[in-house]
Order: structure tokens, then sequence, then C-alpha cells
């Protein structure tokens, strides 16, 4: 249920022969130094050594499913710590880091992502449908691209996504996960992000990467999220009305440019997008046709829709928290 982290400490060496490069924002003008760190990047993890006040501290960036499995698709069990434990060594010996064996699990954690795979019955963007009309922080942005709905604030972050499509477009997940093109697309990926080490501690009282490994934690941290976002329900997300009106406009004049124009999303997630609200993509379709041919228009979809009309019996937010609390 883990799946990025960022750790950082103060106690820590750098052998002689490392693999770290030096990168410095300088003010062009001037050619005055602004900032100057160190950086390394192995194949699953990520490190900076910067200068945080009067103390010079390592950074270190990882997934931890990428870790231990080469993919994040796959979920970190609880009985996997000391295993992470020991990618990390293999990690930071790489990099050229030297650290006490027994620190690692005692690091500050500055970041942490916990996450749920959820295998869901219907088409995602059923289910992300929902998810949109709802609030976390009064911030929210859809992607229907990437199937993805973000709420977000300033320190916190949760969102669902399509996972198997994300794994999909990454050639080297795709291999170490077995993911290819015929894979069906039906896990529903939510992940709770803190962002930052005060956040970390006030939300979860825990400070170290020992302490937040607690899957019980994880739990009841995506599902105070997901209660949080659900008691929402109902709120429209604004949308991207002016962009979609301007793409039809500059296509009008080509041959079927309606349905050039949704192609780029398909009639699912173009639906889904405008909540199934006819009125509003009367709206759209009228900025760019005459009636007639908005009407024509209209017509085909609405026939889509009720051919393809998901049951309103399904109570898809519910199967999403006993799965979540499962």
């Amino acid at each position: 249920m883990l799946d990025t982290v960022k750790l950082f400490t103060k106690e820590f060496d750098i052998a002689k022969a490392n693999n770290f490069q030096q990168s410095i924002t300088t003010n062009f003008a001037t050619g005055e130094v602004k900032s100057e760190k160190l950086f390394c990047n192995t194949e699953a993890g990520h490190f900076d050594i910067k200068q945080q006040g009067a103390d010079r501290c390592l950074f270190f960036t990882a997934s931890v499913p990428k870790l231990l499995y080469g993919t994040s698709l796959c979920e970190a069990q609880e009985q996997d710590f000391d295993k992470t434990l020991q990618e990390m060594t293999g990690q930071f010996r790489k990099a050229g880091v030297i650290v006490d064996r027994e620190a690692y699990s005692s690091m500050a954690v500055s970041r942490i992502d916990y996450c749920r795979n959820v295998p869901v019955q219907h088409s995602i963007v059923d289910y992300l449908a929902l998810l949109r009309n709802c609030s976390f922080g009064r911030r929210n942005r859809t992607s229907w691209k990437t199937e993805t709905v973000l709420f977000f604030n300033g320190s916190q972050e949760f969102t669902a996504y399509n996972k198997v499509l994300e794994v999909k477009n990454s050639p080297v997940q795709s291999a170490a996960a077995g993911i290819t093109a015929a894979t069906p697309e039906n896990i529903l990926r939510f992940e709770s992000r803190l962002k930052a080490a005060e956040v970390v501690k006030r939300t979860l009282h825990c400070r170290t990467f020992a302490e937040c490994w607690n899957f019980k934690l994880a739990k009841e941290k995506l599902l105070q999220d997901f209660d949080a976002i659900i008691q929402n329900v109902g709120q429209q997300l604004e949308l991207n009305f002016m962009e979609d009106s301007e793409k039809l406009l500059s296509l009008r004049e080509r041959r079927n440019s309606f349905f050039l124009f949704i192609s780029e999303k398909g009639i699912p997630l173009f639906l889904a997008q405008y909540n199934n609200d006819f009125e509003l993509i009367k709206k759209l379709l009228l900025t760019a046709y005459q009636r007639r041919q908005a009407f024509y228009y209209l017509k085909q979809l609405k026939e889509f829709y009720a051919e393809h009309r998901t049951p309103k019996d399904r109570h898809l937010l519910q199967e999403l928290r006993e799965k979540l609390a499962a």
C-alpha cells in the first residue's frame, strides 16, 4: 500500500567513488550562484544533496513497488519492509552514499504516497464520471486522456486513475508487469499523497520510514480521503468549454469535422467529461455549427448514450469503498 516515498537524513557520507553530478543555478545578469546541489539518478531512485539552513541533507526518492518489482502496477506487501531496506541499500551503494546500516528504517519522511489497486467490474470511465463530481480541498483536476481524477490542496493530493493504461504507456513497466495492448484495463488506482515533512508528521503522527510503514494507517488514510470527497457528490467541475469550442471551430471546414474532434477522446470520455449534460453539449455544438447540423450530431450522441447507458442501480461508489476497506 506504499508507492512513492521521499526520505532524508543529515547523517551520511559520500564515497570518493560516487555517481553524483553537480547542478548550479546562477543569476545570468550578475553571474551570482543562487543555488547549488548534487544529484544522482539510479535505475530505481533519485538522490539530492542540498543545504537546508545550516545542515547539509541527503534526500532519496523512490517508488517502493518499482524498487521491489520493477513496476508500480504491483503493490508492496506488509511483510516487504526488510526487502525494501535491502533494495534501498543497493541503490545507496550504487550512488556512492554511505549510511549506517541501522539508519535506513529511522530516516525521516518528507513525502509518502499510500496507494491501493481496486479491481473494478465496469468501465473505469463510469467510476471517474462519478468521482469527478466530488471535491477535496476545493481543487479538482480531470484528465480524460489519461483517465485520471485528481483532488488537491497545497500539501496533499488524492487521486484515482486507470493504472493499467498508465503502465501501457511505459515500455519498461509494461515489460516488467507482463502488460500488453490486449490486457484489460480494469484496475482503478487510488493514491493519497502527503507531500511535505510537516504534513506527514501532523497528519499521520509519524516521522520515520519504519513508523510510516503501517498498512492499517495506510488503509485508514485512503478511506478518510475517499469519504471526504464523496460527501460532496453532485458538484459539477469546471469544463474546458472554450478550448473545445475553439477546437471545433478550427475543424469546422473539414469533412466529418465533428467526428475528427470526438475521435481524440472517444464518445464515452466526451460524454463523461460533460457529465452526460446534453444541454451543455448542444450549447457547445451551436458555437460551431448551424442548428440543423448541431441537432444531427446531438441526436447521434443521444442514441449512443441510450445504447450504452450505465444502470443507476450499480452503486459504483459503494463498490469502491467496500474494496478500499477490504
